[in-house]
């Protein structure tokens, strides 16, 4: 897996060890790490309609309908070989950090991604091409999705959100990019978005694009 390492000693806030997530019959791994003393904040413990319980558990079963929605032609060209994705939740400074190192954008955003492999979700031949690269027994790594705390929470609050719900609508917008999906056009955006929207809605969550402003950034 490859996300961001743990803080060292003496830095601000503490990292939780890496918790390993195995979704779809063991087929998926995700790396789930929390960077920091705000994900501790107990605002992240509200349910978000049908995504309650564990933060850790709520976000595998957000990840698993996603990927079963999105991403069925692609996930069964891999067959039995092993799906690893990486998303860390961290604070506003490691993401700020990233976004100007790897976008030249000297603030934070609320989420980055950053797809492993180059895929069309609109042409499944594409991962028959990336697993032709790949060692026989070697796993699928996705990429890698990155949500900053202090935005999230800032966002969750200005649009009348549970943080909760806004933080697993970041974490499916994440997910979608690793996949192939983008917003630089209309029909990209509406298409990415649709997704989203049903992906949430089967967990009970309300459209996150209706009548808001502070949609996901373009990561």
């Amino acid at each position: 897996m490859t996300g961001l390492p743990p803080r060292e000693d003496g830095d601000e806030g503490v990292a939780e060890d890496v918790e390993t997530l195995a979704l779809m019959g063991g087929r998926v791994e995700i790396a789930l790490q929390r960077v920091g003393d705000i994900w501790a904040d107990p605002c992240w413990d509200e349910p978000a309609a049908r995504l309650d319980g564990p933060l850790s558990e709520a976000i595998g079963r957000l990840a698993g309908a996603l990927l079963t929605m999105a991403a069925s032609d692609l996930l069964a060209r891999v067959e039995d070989r092993l799906i690893e994705i990486s998303v860390t939740l961290t604070d506003d400074a490691a993401v700020r950090e990233l976004n100007r190192d790897w976008r030249e954008k000297d603030k934070p955003t609320n989420v980055l991604s950053f797809p492993a492999e180059s895929i069309d979700p609109d042409d499944p031949e594409t991962m028959d091409e990336v697993l032709d690269m790949l060692p026989a027994e070697a796993p699928l790594m996705l990429g890698d999705v990155i949500v900053a705390a202090e935005t999230v929470r800032a966002e969750a609050a200005a649009q009348g959100k549970v943080p909760r719900a806004h933080l697993m609508h970041l974490i499916a917008h994440g997910l979608l990019h690793l996949l192939g999906h983008d917003h630089v056009d209309d029909d990209q955006a509406e298409q990415m978005e649709s997704i989203e929207i049903r992906c949430l809605a089967g967990f009970g969550i309300a459209d996150p694009y209706a009548e808001i402003e502070g949609a996901p950034d373009a990561d």
